[in-house]
């Protein structure tokens, strides 16, 4: 039976060999560039989704309204740790000493790093905002540093730093 599959002399024998070890090589080829796919795909869905993330952080710190603190902290909440929420309640006196509104927006995203568990993205904001000290239609621009960090329900904004002054102008 054996001999059959294999050939019987030994050059059919020889070619059942090369063509068994071909077949192997080319299993293994196969195996590798469906890795690499794979890789890349998760990759790229990396990226958009921490992209995505910081963009929303970006336009939610950047929109606040001193009598509905809340709003904003619920609407950070699927989008940033514990940690970066207590931060931005810690402004929340300040918004409302100077009854302080702004509604924001991201301009632009820029990835600086991505790994498989973290990443960090510059984050481009402008907000038309007013106060007491600040007249309505004041516009302000800003540049964020987000460090995000993959969780088991997502990406997340772990810290960030604003890398500018927010500058500001009136309309």
């Amino acid at each position: 039976m054996l001999s059959r599959l294999i050939g019987r002399t030994p050059i059919e024998v020889g070619k059942s060999i090369a063509l068994g070890f071909a077949t192997l090589i080319a299993l293994i080829a196969l195996q590798q560039l469906a890795a690499t796919r794979t890789a890349v795909t998760a990759g790229q869905s990396d990226r958009a989704a921490v992209l995505g993330v910081a963009s929303d952080f970006g336009t939610e710190l950047t929109t606040y309204d001193y009598a509905h603190p809340d709003v904003q902290q619920n609407r950070l909440a699927p989008l940033a740790t514990g940690s970066v929420r207590r931060q931005v309640h810690l402004a929340l006196a300040d918004l409302q000493l100077y009854q302080a509104v702004s509604v924001g927006s991201t301009a632009g995203t820029y990835l600086q790093s991505l790994s498989s568990d973290r990443a960090e993205v510059l984050v481009a904001t402008q907000s038309t905002m007013q106060s007491t000290y600040a007249p309505a239609g004041t516009r302000s621009m800003g540049l964020l540093l987000c460090e995000v960090e993959r969780a088991s329900s997502g990406w997340r904004v772990s810290g960030y730093r604003w890398l500018t002054p927010v500058t500001e102008r009136v309309s």
